[in-house]
């Protein structure tokens, strides 16, 4: 196949369990940009979450990543390409849903993580911390309050109950992931993984079938959705992904996208 864009998650994916790419896979991925294939890091991260590892990479401003789980879309240099964003009214509401179990909330903006909880979740610190985004608790939402994504977290038996709990509105107002047994996601309508990387590569003169996605979770579950895509689900991936992918390749901490891709393209 023809390959002119590669579509890679990060966490669970790109990334080792130590939050390293594989040596392997980064002289492979750095050598396939230079070529002019587009490597394009799709994550739940904000950019400053991603730009480590694209200049791991060697990738340069003019390449781009999809971030928010698809509610932003920026070039390397930060400018903005697409952007779904949600409202103070969509906030108040899940601070509403937030109160039927133990979790806590945080709804994530370019200038931070921002939550009304005092006693914050270990996950919620280790994405702040990865982030390179400050916390920052709110007496209350701003009435002018707008932001790309919701995150509730706890422990994997509360986020359980939680999505037990979930009303059955939820779904339709919001795209909801599971994106980590710590980690419910949820985003504005139009905002997915899938819509974005379509949209990007329509924009950039790419036809669906000449790109490949890479992911391990639920919020990668959208790129798996599009028929032409070339998908490619890594050892650890849930069962929805490996049960849509045109492959299932080694886990993250193998190198599983070195693997594919030295297969793909032999």
């Amino acid at each position: 196949m023809k390959i002119k864009l590669i579509a890679v998650d990060l966490d669970g994916t790109l990334l080792r369990s130590d939050h390293q790419i594989g040596e392997n896979t980064q002289q492979l991925l750095s050598q396939l940009s230079k070529t002019g294939i587009k490597i394009v890091p799709t994550s739940g991260r904000p950019l400053t979450g991603v730009l480590p590892y694209t200049e791991a990479l060697d990738l340069t401003g003019e390449n781009y990543a999809v971030l928010y789980n698809g509610a932003l879309v920026q070039n390397l240099t930060g400018k903005t390409l697409a952007r779904h964003g949600l409202d103070q009214a969509s906030a108040i509401a899940l601070l509403k849903v937030q109160q039927l179990t133990q979790s806590n909330l945080h709804f994530m903006r370019e200038d931070g993580f921002f939550t009304l909880d005092h006693r914050l979740s270990l996950q919620m610190a280790k994405s702040s911390f990865l982030t390179s985004l400050p916390l920052i608790i709110m007496p209350q939402v701003p009435a002018d309050f707008s932001y790309l994504k919701a995150e509730f977290t706890g422990t994997p038996d509360e986020m359980d109950q939680l999505g037990a709990a979930f009303p059955a509105w939820l779904s339709e107002l919001y795209n909801v992931a599971r994106s980590d047994p710590q980690i419910w996601e949820l985003n504005a309508p139009l905002a997915s993984k899938g819509n974005a990387v379509h949209e990007l590569a329509a924009r950039l003169g790419i036809k669906d079938d000449e790109v490949v996605v890479f992911g391990d979770q639920g919020n990668d579950l959208s790129m798996f959705q599009n028929p032409n895509f070339f998908k490619v689900a890594m050892g650890n991936a849930i069962p929805a992904l490996k049960e849509r992918a045109n492959l299932v390749t080694k886990t993250n901490d193998d190198e599983g996208i070195y693997d594919a891709l030295e297969r793909l393209m032999a």
